[in-house]
């Protein structure tokens, strides 16, 4: 139906799903942001670990091996492992020839809170199989053994892995080790895995008292970003993603020991940092500005912290370095410490 205000002319209409046009110059601005990769001190002592397990594989080394890569939260590691797993040429999706798509690498992210059988479930969805014919306990082990052999998967990669180790546990600790290395050694078709979480997943390996775990897994540990020898670093990539990436400025008028405090509010997590940077540029694109300012920075903290008092945000307040929070297992940040005195503090 035509409007009916006399004005001659008719709104045009959106198709359904399309964005207007400033919210779709936004999303374009932000994808260019969020697809910037920037390198730590862990990609290549990582890389090196992971090749090591792609020549076994090559080699068709029985049995299989392990690789933990442990980080705190919001230390970046998923992403991490995601961009260093492309360069495993030989571990690629492939076709066999027949239209059938291989998978000789396998990514899958731990159910939160649920048990071994859960996971083995999802491994199986991640092969394509529904979750209504998938069934349940020892039968989805058969099938996740056949399952890996017909998709010539050698590798599984298991995201958050601690879900696992919370789950409930009806048949005791151990039969998640007992699980694993059931994998690790099945002559079949042996896999070789790499558990990505936090710290704690490294109790796994200790829960096995014949130590064949241990023997088997390789363990690496995610260093965090340190001001003093990071400073520098920071300070390009904020230039890169707000200048090069996103087009805008930054402002004159930066928070004092801006990079300080970036680290700072972020508890040196380099995942979290990015998400600072990110949500900052997002901030000023909202609000129609060209440059990003202290404003943006206060709001972007604000966001990850869910504050809403200048004097508990790191970029407002003058004593800033009395703001700490612990951060969450989710990666988000906590409420901030208070002493038993009442000051804040850490």
């Amino acid at each position: 139906m035509a409007n009916s205000d006399n004005s001659g002319t008719e709104e045009p209409r959106l198709r359904r799903g399309t964005l207007d046009a400033e919210n779709q110059r936004i999303h374009d601005i932000m994808t260019r942001v969020k697809s910037a990769y920037f390198k730590t001190r862990n990609d290549d002592a990582l890389i090196v670990k992971l090749k090591r397990i792609e020549r076994g594989i090559q080699d068709g080394l029985q049995p299989g091996h392990a690789l933990t890569v442990l980080g705190e939260s919001g230390s970046g590691k998923s992403t991490l492992v995601r961009k260093l797993l492309k360069s495993l040429t030989t571990l690629q999706d492939y076709d066999d020839g027949y239209g059938n798509v291989m998978r000789p690498m396998l990514y899958v992210t731990a159910p939160a809170s649920r048990s071994m059988t859960d996971l083995a479930a999802e491994i199986l969805e991640r092969l394509g199989y529904e979750s209504n014919v998938i069934g349940r306990a020892a039968s989805v082990y058969h099938r996740v053994q056949r399952s890996l052999k017909n998709y010539d998967t050698k590798l599984i990669v298991i995201d958050e892995f601690q879900h696992v180790l919370q789950a409930p546990k009806i048949k005791g600790a151990a039969y998640v080790t007992d699980t694993l290395k059931n994998m690790l050694q099945d002559s079949s078709w042996p896999v070789h895995l790499v558990f990505v979480g936090l710290p704690e997943i490294d109790t796994m390996i200790r829960r096995d008292p014949a130590e064949q775990m241990e023997q088997r897994t390789d363990p690496f540990d995610l260093e965090n970003p340190v001001f003093e020898e990071d400073l520098e670093y920071f300070e390009w990539i904020v230039r890169e993603l707000v200048v090069q990436r996103a087009g805008l400025r930054l402002s004159a008028d930066q928070p004092n020991e801006f990079i300080e405090r970036l680290m700072h509010g972020a508890r040196n997590r380099f995942g979290m940092i990015m998400r600072l940077i990110v949500w900052a540029i997002e901030d000023a694109l909202e609000t129609g500005y060209d440059e990003v300012s202290t404003t943006n920075w206060i709001e972007a903290y604000a966001r990850l912290a869910k504050c809403k008092r200048d004097d508990d945000n790191v970029f407002a307040e003058p004593a800033w370095r009395g703001i700490i929070r612990p951060v969450n297992r989710d990666g988000t940040l906590g409420p901030v410490t208070v002493t038993k005195s009442g000051k804040k503090g850490g």
